[in-house]
């Protein structure tokens, strides 16, 4: 199984965490969602579509890139995109 890591903007608290994850369960190929809200990125294993993993979290208020090594050490966003009043 692989996996496909994610840069995610707009992660604040658990339920950014809640939307993101319920966002990428969906998607044909999605084995598992790990999301570290702390550095914003997301691990999706299993053989998913990459256009089809950030066209969603787009939809859903996330905007999200793939991850590369220099992301790993991101600072994590400062507002929440899902529109649930967290701050």
């Amino acid at each position: 199984m692989s996996s496909i890591n994610l840069q995610v903007q707009g992660m604040t608290c658990g339920a950014c965490v809640r939307h993101v994850t319920q966002a990428l369960n969906p998607i044909a190929g999605v084995g598992a969602v790990d999301v570290d809200l702390k550095s914003g990125l997301v691990r999706v294993e299993g053989n998913p579509d990459g256009a089809a993993l950030l066209a969603a979290l787009d939809e859903a208020g996330y905007p999200a890139q793939l991850a590369s090594q220099a992301s790993l050490t991101a600072a994590p966003a400062k507002s929440c995109g899902s529109g649930c009043g967290c701050r």
